[in-house]
């Protein structure tokens, strides 16, 4: 048993697993919450831009944001795929993108990580990024 283990044994955290199977759960219309396993599909491969927010579900500023996401997500359903990470069960996806602090979002297009937007932004900033990953 590791110091970690032990350390969350004592403060009753649960260990949080990390899957090598690909995870999509449908969240609600045109969001989904994937792990590292399916980032590749998911991202890299899909046929359209993709907005993913890296969060994890203790951080106060993502929580306040998820609504957020939810209502753009369903508005630009069919122009911009949008994924969610949590950062706890897919800390690879934090390495590979240098991700410092949550939320963070991503935004792709043909695959490749255009630009980002580190914290809580406003619903009209956000789209206002939106509009520009569709030009």
């Amino acid at each position: 048993m590791g110091l970690g283990n032990i350390i969350s044994n004592l403060f009753g955290k649960k260990k949080t697993t990390v899957s090598s199977e690909p995870i999509v759960e449908e969240i609600s219309t045109n969001l989904y919450e994937i792990n590292t396993s399916a980032f590749e599909n998911e991202v890299v491969n899909s046929h359209l831009p993709v907005v993913m927010d890296c969060f994890t579900k203790t951080c106060p500023p993502c929580k306040k944001m998820a609504p957020i996401f939810e209502k753009v997500a369903a508005e630009y359903d069919g122009k911009i795929k949008f994924v969610k990470v949590d950062l706890k069960n897919s800390p690879e996806i934090g390495k590979q993108f240098k991700i410092v602090g949550v939320p963070t979002f991503l935004f792709f297009k043909s695959g490749e990580m255009v630009t980002n937007i580190v914290g809580f932004v406003e619903e009209d900033k956000l789209k206002d990024k939106l509009e520009s990953l569709l030009e």
